[in-house]
């Protein structure tokens, strides 16, 4: 979720209008989800409930961004001089400053709200190493329900050098060769465990069993992840016909989505036919992300307030992402949101909760994220996170 922060000079603006794209939906579904099914004033049914349900494309979205990102920072970095354990310590301290403190910040503020009353759920020490949703489901209510996908992708920063030494060590094969097995291996690795998993009966049984544990989904950052080698070492196929490729990757993912529309609606059972959607259901939204790369980093936007914006919003995500749910209890603490408090009570607490949002993402920015991940400029060397 919080790969790349490169200064507002130097962004893809594509990449930046998908990254807030992303947000957007998040906020978006779990707005419905805090302030509008909470209050009884929605239910999760028909329509409403797959319109939810589709919000999960915004992480997938979310996933590949980083996989690429992450990808093609690190292959600029096998490209230099240095030994892997050399390459391997910066990649792990840059990513570490940038994301953790955060993590930690935040977490620190799930507990002072459970412990206060404001939000459920229980403080567990799997939280402190990302490992709360490694194998198994997270406990519920949920403590921190939004940092699975955080877990998911600091697994992915800690086990991409790991896998890609491996892959290099025993093959001797060169940079171009090893970065494509390494996508392969996160690709199809959570592919084969998924259809090896028992068959969800519904969508929450499967949100919880299958799309929120780490080692089921991490094909989506794979994805990203053979984006940046394409992209790098096949140069001619990522630059023909993106607009054709990217109406091809919006097909793959609705395709995916519709088999989410399906176990939302009647369900899956224990057939052949919803064991492939159980295993194939993520991976067709990466995989059409991974189509629709090619033309979002090749456009070129001019520079508007509204683009400023976007630039903005796509810096903050990440504290956009750790401060939405915990300020949504506090409204909803503060103005007595529930299914008593009339609709008027409801919008407002909406609109405040916005304003909160972005202002606060923006103060955790700029007095906190910005200056700690700073500090890796000292320790470590920058390397570009822009497609090549």
């Amino acid at each position: 979720m919080a790969a790349g922060s490169a200064s507002l000079s130097f962004r893809n603006p594509g990449l930046d209008y998908l990254r807030t794209l992303s947000i957007s939906i998040v906020l978006a579904n779990h707005c419905l989800i805090g302030f509008f099914f909470d209050a009884g004033r929605a239910q999760w049914s028909g329509v409403t409930a797959q319109l939810s349900a589709s919000a999960i494309i915004s992480i997938e979205w979310l996933f590949v961004l980083s996989g690429y990102l992450i990808g093609t920072m690190m292959i600029r970095s096998f490209e230099r001089p240095g030994t892997w354990a050399s390459r391997t310590r910066d990649f792990w301290l840059r990513r570490w400053f940038r994301t953790i403190p955060n993590y930690y910040l935040f977490l620190l503020v799930n507990v002072v709200l459970v412990y206060l009353g404001v939000a459920a759920g229980t403080f567990q020490w799997t939280y402190l190493v990302f490992s709360q949703n490694l194998v198994f489901p997270e406990q519920q209510p949920h403590f921190f329900g939004e940092s699975w996908s955080l877990a998911t992708d600091e697994w992915f920063y800690f086990l991409m050098p790991l896998i890609l030494g491996l892959v290099m060590l025993y093959r001797r094969i060169g940079v171009q060769t090893a970065f494509l097995l390494t996508a392969a291996i996160l690709i199809v690795g959570p592919i084969v465990t998924r259809s090896l998993h028992p068959v969800p009966v519904d969508f929450f049984a499967w949100d919880a069993q299958i799309r929120r544990i780490t080692l089921y989904h991490l094909d989506a950052t794979g994805w990203g992840v053979l984006a940046a080698a394409v992209n790098r070492w096949h140069k001619p196929w990522w630059t023909s016909a993106p607009g054709a490729k990217a109406l091809a990757g919006a097909a793959t993912s609705v395709l995916g989505l519709a088999m989410i529309w399906l176990l939302v609606g009647a369900g899956w059972q224990a057939g052949w036919l919803h064991v492939a959607m159980n295993a194939l259901s993520l991976t067709l939204m990466g995989a059409g992300t991974f189509l629709i790369l090619p033309w979002l980093t090749s456009l070129t936007m001019p520079r508007g307030v509204f683009d400023h914006f976007v630039e903005k919003t796509s810096l903050y995500s990440y504290s956009i992402y750790l401060c939405h749910f915990p300020l949504i209890f506090i409204v909803r603490h503060l103005l007595s949101v529930n299914r008593e408090a009339g609709d008027a009570t409801i919008v407002m607490a909406v609109v405040i909760w916005l304003a909160l949002v972005y202002a606060l993402s923006a103060a955790v920015f700029h007095s906190f994220e910005k200056p700690v991940s700073d500090l890796r400029e000292r320790y470590t060397r920058r390397v570009s996170t822009m497609p090549f």
